[in-house]
């Protein structure tokens, strides 16, 4: 039995919600759940790894920008469009071997010598996409790796082909005439490329290039020909150096016999100059005894013929006063007498006669007299 007097209490809950109602905060809710929901939907998170860089394009305006940090990208869905594209180091194979390389089939480089000659080579490219020009790329070739084929396939193979074929089919065998070609060949396409976001940085033959089997064999022949050339320049050249290794050994004799002669020659010199000092030192010796010898010589006959010089010059003087007593008084009477002296005992015999008409004078003299004299 239900009392008559019961009053029912209002629910706490719908009374707030009616004053929510009342006050028009639904349309605001309503709002910014469209708009968490919108942005929800529309935002787009990228990531960059470290071997990629990011482009991303605005579809209002068409401006591609590089995104060269890596990471993740946040970025709204509707305004932009975001994609990545390879940075690092790519490799190009073209060759023949079938399941090899970019094609499954034969993709080797058939290449027309500049004499005729069809010689097939295999292509290896190494190249990669500049970062800072990575939206020349996109522009230029699409998001896609459209840039593989339109520009670094096509180009590679147009311009290797026309410096390789710049060789004869000879020089085909020679690396170091391929590589420089090749060498010409990159730089012409990087002029190319560089402008496009491209750079190519090598590109190499990886094995022989192939010919017809007819020119393999004449190569062969030329080789085995080319072989016995080499032969006979290594005896030529064995020969030229035993020449060679004879000339030195002979010159070395006879540098050695010339120093053994000249060696001979300067002892003969050394001698011959010994005994001329010898000689010298004995004439110098001899000159010195001499000297000496003829100096006291000199000196004696001097001291000698200055005595005679003094007892002559006496006896002088005494004949010179001798001579002046005699012409004096008197001094006819000594001469006289002394005649009569020299006189005396002398016996004188003969006739006095003449047979010429003169008087002569006659004189003896006994042998004592005569020797004084």
């Amino acid at each position: 039995m239900i009392d008559g007097n019961f009053e029912q209490k209002p629910d706490p809950n719908l009374e707030a919600l009616k004053k929510i109602l009342e006050s028009g905060l639904i349309p605001v809710a309503v709002a910014v759940v469209l708009i968490v929901a919108f942005c929800l939907m529309t935002i787009r998170i990228d990531h960059i790894s470290g071997a990629q860089v990011g482009l991303m394009l605005d579809r209002f305006t068409g401006e591609i920008t590089v995104v060269e940090e890596s990471g993740a990208k946040v970025y709204n869905g509707i305004r932009h469009s975001f994609s990545v594209v390879d940075k690092t180091l790519q490799t190009l194979e073209m060759t023949e071997t079938h399941g090899r390389g970019d094609r499954r089939g034969k993709d080797d480089l058939r290449i027309k010598t500049v004499d005729g000659s069809d010689v097939f080579v295999d292509i290896k490219v190494q190249y990669r996409i500049m970062p800072e020009q990575a939206d020349l790329v996109v522009t230029s070739s699409g998001l896609v790796d459209n840039y593989k084929q339109k520009w670094a396939r096509d180009y590679v193979r147009s311009i290797a082909r026309n410096y390789l074929g710049e060789l004869t089919t000879e020089e085909f065998y020679d690396a170091s005439k391929r590589d420089a070609k090749l060498v010409l060949a990159r730089n012409n396409i990087n002029e190319r490329l560089n402008p496009f976001g491209l750079n190519v940085d090598s590109i190499v033959i990886p094995r022989r290039p192939q010919f017809y089997a007819e020119y393999e064999a004449m190569i062969k022949q030329k080789k085995l020909a080319d072989q016995a050339v080499l032969e006979e320049r290594s005896k030529a050249l064995a020969a030229k150096q035993k020449q060679l290794t004879l000339i030195v050994q002979e010159t070395n004799r006879k540098n050695v016999a010339v120093e053994q002669y000249e060696g001979a020659m300067r002892q003969k010199v050394i001698d011959a100059e010994a005994d001329s000092n010898r000689s010298m030192k004995g004439a110098e010796a001899y000159y010195e005894r001499v000297t000496i010898h003829a100096t006291a010589k000199l000196y004696e006959q001097i001291q000698a013929a200055e005595g005679i010089t003094a007892q002559k010059t006496a006896e002088a003087e005494g004949i010179s006063e001798m001579n002046k007593a005699l012409s004096a008084p008197g001094g006819r009477n000594m001469v006289k007498l002394e005649y009569a002296r020299k006189l005396n005992g002398i016996t004188i015999t003969g006739k006095p006669f003449t047979l010429e008409g003169h008087t002569e004078r006659f004189e003896h003299l006994k042998g004592a007299a005569a020797v004084g004299r």
